[in-house]
């Protein structure tokens, strides 16, 4: 990203919402590595915009010296609120691609890891995508998907359906043949 788009990404943003963005960011990870770390990846997915809105909600109040313009700019604050998460999701998604690595996962284990992320508790993820990509790698009769859903089988979150599970598993096995496909090429 060149410098002219980072200015223009905050001129067009605000700098009070790119650091409400980034403080929105920072909580939320925090939630979910402490009370949040057990809730669904469906019900973590707003968890921006919830808290980019009460954040700009505090923030608007603070400025202003009024808490009663939150009835009178409701419209306002949850809009601003909303680009905060939204601009906190922009972040963290770019956190995750371009500067976040993990060196002790291997690419197949990395692919695991983003395929199974909604089905298995977030603290298991690794140890699953690690075992699965084992005992794809060690798989000499073919039969990778039924290891891969025997793996999930053990470690899928409550909710999660042996059809998920299976469809699953056959995705895992398709996406790394694609992948292990391209790569040789």
């Amino acid at each position: 990203m060149s410098y002219y788009n980072i200015v223009n990404t905050l001129t067009f943003y605000g700098l009070d919402i790119a650091l409400l963005s980034a403080a929105t960011c920072a909580l939320v990870q925090i939630a979910k590595k402490t009370f949040l770390k057990n809730c669904q990846k469906k019900i973590l997915t707003f968890a921006p915009f919830v808290t980019g809105t009460v954040l700009y909600a505090a923030y608007f109040v603070i400025s202003r010296l009024d808490i009663s313009c939150i009835l009178t700019s409701f419209h306002e604050i949850s809009e601003r609120g909303f680009t905060v998460g939204a601009l906190s999701t922009v972040v963290y998604v770019w956190y995750e691609q371009f500067i976040r690595r993990d060196s002790s996962a291997t690419k197949n284990e990395a692919v695991i890891s983003t395929l199974i992320a909604g089905y298995v508790p977030t603290d298991e993820v690794e140890s699953a995508a690690k075992r699965i990509a084992e005992a794809i790698q060690q798989d000499v009769t073919g039969e990778g998907a039924k290891k891969t859903a025997e793996i999930l089988l053990t470690c899928s979150d409550e909710g999660v359906t042996e059809r998920d599970i299976t469809l699953l598993s056959k995705l895992i096995i398709e996406t790394l043949a694609h992948i292990n496909v391209q790569t040789s090429s």
